[in-house]
């Protein structure tokens, strides 16, 4: 069992005792065992076989003894009997927007159903509106909402994609290939991912299709191979020649709508680009690319980084000069959303200043989450206070950085703020996001989110859409006016770079940065190990056409202080 696995089944465990009710400080401390599993550097078998265990943040008697049995045997009886009281397919019924936890679990108790095909099916068949306290209009909310469901984002997460991507690459370049590259909508960082695509030069293709990675072929021609991995993602080879790779890795990493508008307009210059080739149409003339830049240039066009190449006019832009110089991970300064254990986090304020610092930066802002969120042990008012004075003894240690005092505070339903005004006005980073009621009508959250961005304390709106990709659809948000009143109050819409949100999402993003608002790409990091997720931030900007001076956190200290000082 590696690392993912065993982090998974704490983390499912967390999930169940949220759903029964259990305990919050039980449930946090198997979510921040969870957490502090996913982050390690190490096998977390060498820690048991070393009897270690205990020595991981987060890990005390009682969660190491589970870890053991877990490792040694391969599962733990208390997840097991955890699943036959909660099964966990009723998990993805639970996250179908609309319906929830109550709604799922009285269902599935009164009816036996556990799947979303079960529950559509139970509410064609009129079955749930015979269900006490449901009836007609909360069946029929059921279908809208699984029919959304099923209208949402597929494919698997581009974390989990990139994975299978790196693993693939590694189990490629101990066969010997060469020049390995992720193409396709990895490369391409799209936040949803439906397979994963490489481009290497030729190499032993047996070696690689008999590799642990592989569990079936389902194609091995000349030039390539399709194979499903241990993952249950697929994945597709190209085999590139040194002399034609530009061409090669452009047609492998799309998008088919970046392609056909490149196809276009190269047949306006009289260019025939196609799969097969690069060729003039009067002479015949047939010409290889070793670079993608190469042929870029042949066509006239600037170089269009893969996060661009969606069809969204990108092409036209290139062909007049007009790209944006997009944000890029060496611009970033600091992080302003990150969480310590003084809430749900699992390090320590000053391990994340360390980390920060070795990453970097120059400054790094602490947002634990405020006191209505208790099940994220949110800090009452005394105990940010606390925090605070905290944050003020460690800076006098710290030379050439600064942790800035913060809080992720929750927007309640009618649009105040769950802490006084007071407090808010002392902290340097004021991160304002929704935590719960997120079934509002548009025109009640966009009020309830306006009503955020008005406040002079407020400096980002966090996760402005709530989403969770694959899991959660988005509020019903009316992302232009909220992006309309951040701009008229001189408010900051984040950017969150934790990789099943990625939001604004990408289209959101351009949307903002046209009308004139500044973003912040932060982490949301509730470990030392999530920090690094900054890059997925990022990517997802330059996505949505973000330039540098766009992006908050890509000020030095000196700017972030002169910004924050003139936003009331």
């Amino acid at each position: 069992m590696n690392n993912h696995e065993a982090a998974e089944v704490l983390a499912g465990i967390a999930r169940i005792l949220e759903l029964e009710g259990e305990d919050a400080y039980r449930i946090r401390a198997y979510r921040k065992a969870s957490r502090s599993i996913e982050a390690l550097q190490d096998d977390i078998n060498e820690y048991y076989r070393e009897g270690r265990l205990q020595e991981i943040p987060g890990v005390g008697r009682s969660i190491g003894e589970l870890l053991a049995e877990l490792l040694e045997t391969g599962r733990s009886s208390l997840y097991e009997s955890l699943k036959k009281e909660i099964p966990p397919e009723l998990f993805e019924i639970m996250g179908v927007p609309g319906i929830g936890r109550k709604t799922a679990i009285k269902v599935h108790k009164a009816l036996g159903v556990t799947t979303v095909e079960e529950f559509e099916r139970a509410a064609r068949m009129h079955r749930i509106r015979k269900l006490k306290g449901m009836g007609e209009k909360a069946e029929r909310r059921v279908l809208d909402s699984i029919g959304r469901y099923r209208r949402r984002e597929t494919g698997i997460p581009l974390y989990r994609a990139k994975g299978v991507a790196d693993e693939a690459a590694h189990y490629l370049e101990d066969c010997g290939f060469e020049r390995i590259e992720a193409a396709g909508s990895v490369r391409r960082w799209a936040p949803m991912v439906s397979d994963v695509n490489l481009v290497a030069g030729p190499g032993p293709m047996d070696c690689f299709l008999n590799s642990p990675l592989v569990s079936a072929v389902q194609s091995n021609d000349r030039g390539g191979a399709r194979v499903m991995t241990r993952y249950r993602v697929e994945a597709t080879l190209e085999e590139a020649g040194p002399d034609n790779r530009g061409l090669e890795l452009l047609f492998a990493t799309g998008s088919e709508r970046h392609l056909e508008a490149l196809t276009e307009y190269a047949a306006g210059r009289g260019i025939s680009l196609s799969r097969e080739g690069y060729v003039d149409a009067v002479t015949l003339e047939q010409r290889k690319f070793a670079a993608e830049e190469d042929l870029y240039r042949a066509l006239g066009l600037e170089f269009i980084p893969p996060e661009l190449r969606e069809g969204r006019g990108e092409v036209e832009a290139a062909a007049e000069g007009g790209l944006p110089r997009l944000v890029e991970m060496a611009d970033i300064r600091g992080d302003l959303h990150v969480h310590s254990d003084w809430s749900d986090g699992a390090n320590t304020i000053q391990d994340i200043a360390i980390a920060a610092r070795a990453m970097g930066y120059e400054y790094v802002a602490i947002c634990d989450h405020s006191r209505s969120l208790a099940i994220a042990n949110g800090l009452s008012v005394e105990r940010l206070r606390d925090q605070m004075a905290e944050i003020d003894r460690l800076n006098d240690t710290l030379e050439d950085f600064t942790i800035l005092k913060g809080c992720e505070v929750d927007i309640k339903a009618d649009g105040s703020l769950d802490m006084p005004d007071d407090i808010l006005e002392e902290l340097d980073v004021v991160v304002a996001s929704i935590h719960s009621g997120m079934r509002q009508e548009a025109e009640e959250m966009t009020g309830r989110v306006i009503s955020a961005l008005q406040s002079p304390y407020v400096t980002i709106l966090g996760h402005p859409t709530a989403r969770i990709l694959g899991r959660r659809e988005p509020t019903r948000l009316d992302i232009d006016r909220a992006i309309e009143a951040a701009v008229d109050n001189g408010k900051v819409l984040e950017v969150n770079a934790y990789p099943d949100r990625l939001d604004l999402s990408d289209v959101n993003v351009r949307k903002a940065v046209e009308a004139g608002a500044h973003i912040s790409i932060d982490t949301d990091a509730h470990s030392l190990f999530e920090l690094g997720f900054m890059e997925y931030g990022v990517h997802n900007a330059r996505r949505g056409w973000a330039p540098k001076e766009s992006v908050l956190n890509a000020l030095t200290y000196e700017g972030l202080l002169d910004f924050l000082s003139g936003r009331q």
